[in-house]
């Protein structure tokens, strides 16, 4: 039972990847959710027959992805329900919220985890109170601003981590994972590349009225 529950928990996150990222692709020839969702299904189910060496695709990417985290799980559904709606969703405060976070979070984390600084903050995950409290300090922000979502995914993660649901015993494990992570950066690099191209976007050109040659008289003729 416990060994079903893992290889689901494990796919849960490749299935979703699959799924949205093949109903995005059918976005850009169809407006119909119908054949959106047919569409990132069809790949899906695909995938589980098409073989490579002695393995599908479909297991070969789980083991690329591996287990998502609770948050990364939700951001990935999110996404998921936004590319069947067409949801504009960089446009939520709470969706840039949660993506800056994971985004500055993974940044902190995972240059040092592979070696590129001398500290590795990895470390804090398994003891300590350093981590904790500041995914507390998320939850009780998240919560202020009303992003309920965010304080329900980091608070499923540390029951998660309380109760070793998985095999890892490091708290950053059970918050965010590298697809959450890249997820985030990609957002946060699109809104920076959105804004400046506003911002350097050369302004309309605003017709110039005529000239007049003076008070209660008609417009200078040339």
């Amino acid at each position: 039972m416990s060994s079903s529950i893992n290889t689901i928990l494990n796919s849960s996150g490749t299935a979703l990847i699959i799924f949205t990222v093949s109903a995005a692709l059918a976005g850009i020839w169809t407006k119909s959710a119908a054949t959106r969702i047919a569409a990132g299904l069809a790949v899906l189910v695909a995938t589980l027959f098409l073989s490579i060496s002695t393995r599908s695709l479909f297991a070969w990417t789980v083991s690329g992805v591996e287990r998502p985290s609770f948050p990364g799980f939700m951001l990935l559904a999110v996404l998921a329900v936004a590319t069947i709606t067409r949801r504009p969703i960089a446009a939520s405060a709470e969706f840039r919220f949660a993506t800056l976070v994971l985004a500055v979070a993974g940044l902190f984390l995972y240059p040092a985890a592979n070696g590129f600084l001398n500290r590795d903050p990895y470390v804090a995950g398994y003891s300590g109170y350093l981590l904790c409290a500041a995914v507390a300090v998320v939850i009780a922000y998240a919560l202020f601003r009303g992003y309920l979502l965010t304080a329900f995914a980091l608070n499923v993660a540390i029951v998660a981590f309380l109760l070793n649901v998985g095999a890892s015993r490091n708290l950053w494990d059970y918050v965010m994972d590298p697809v959450a992570w890249l997820i985030g950066c990609g957002t946060w690099i699109a809104l920076a590349a959105g804004f400046a191209i506003r911002a350097i976007a050369p302004a309309k050109i605003q017709p110039v009225s005529q000239p007049s040659s003076g008070i209660g008289e008609t417009p200078i003729s040339h």
